[in-house]
């Protein structure tokens, strides 16, 4: 379905890159919540007594691909050795890796086995990217960093990421673009020391999604996310970037992404003047 904007709230300042010590602002109320994508169970800690057996299994499985002992695009060992493995039924294994490849984590490669998904380009834009024409094209974006930066926490970042007081993060700003127009003006705040080897450049085009970068340089990989929907007025900035009237009514996305381990590892603030949001229910 396609959400448009009813209405605007009141124009907000600017989000902006601030120095060492200082606050990120990140405006406004939500209007809305939208489903989360592929739910995805993190590893109990229920008594292993009291639960069925193939979820005790799919834990273990999934506890092995955050440790990093099956890495994303790795293969996993066939399922007579899982079993002998866990001491478990070559069915119980079957079960709980469908669970597994339910949500998204693990993939049948006919002839070759079961494989951790890496997140790709096409994949995370399949997954996550809700943003749609008015007529209901696709939109294929291509980022640009505006600006980066390492700042303490706003009380927002720290209440969407479950950070404490004083704690740093990394935010970007950036465009996404179609055909060389800037259609998303962006604001993503991330854990700082998780994702220090994120480095992004200003200036410099993201030809990759953002989450295939979180995975391949920060090992971090984003399971799932809740998208909250609601509308802004466009800053002065925010107009000179997406080429509208200061103060014109924008769709604003707020995400929260979440990793395996079940953490939040990403705040995005998304304002877009042109897109529409679409979320399919099955």
């Amino acid at each position: 379905m396609s959400n448009r904007m009813p209405g605007a709230a009141e124009p907000q300042a600017h989000p902006h890159v601030p120095p060492p010590g200082e606050s990120v602002s990140a405006p406004g109320e939500s209007a809305m919540t939208a489903p989360m994508t592929a739910p995805l169970a993190a590893p109990s800690t229920a008594p292993l007594a009291s639960r069925p057996l193939y979820l005790q299994a799919r834990d273990l499985l999934l506890r092995r691909i955050v440790d990093g002992t099956w890495k994303p695009g790795g293969y996993l060992p066939s399922e007579p050795q899982l079993a002998l493995d866990l001491g478990v039924s070559i069915g119980t294994i079957r079960k709980a890796m469908e669970d597994l490849v339910g949500q998204g984590l693990l993939e049948r490669q006919h002839g070759r086995g079961t494989q951790v998904v890496p997140h790709s380009s096409d994949r995370s834009r399949f997954r996550f990217l809700r943003f749609v024409h008015g007529d209901g094209r696709p939109f294929r974006p291509v980022a640009r960093v505006l600006a980066a930066g390492t700042a303490r926490a706003d009380a927002q970042d720290r209440a969407a990421l479950g950070l404490g007081a004083g704690a740093k993060v990394l935010v970007l700003l950036r465009t996404r673009s179609e055909d060389g127009v800037p259609l998303i003006y962006e604001r993503i705040a991330l854990p700082a020391e998780p994702f220090a080897a994120l480095k992004p450049e200003p200036g410099a085009e993201m030809l990759e999604e953002i989450y295939v970068l979180y995975q391949s340089r920060c090992g971090q990989t984003v399971a799932r996310a809740r998208d909250t929907i609601a509308t802004d007025r466009a800053s002065p900035a925010m107009a000179d970037a997406l080429g509208c009237a200061p103060g014109a009514p924008l769709l604003l996305v707020r995400r929260v992404a979440v990793a395996l381990t079940g953490d939040p590892i990403e705040y995005r603030q998304s304002w877009t003047a042109m897109l529409h949001y679409r979320s399919d229910l099955d």
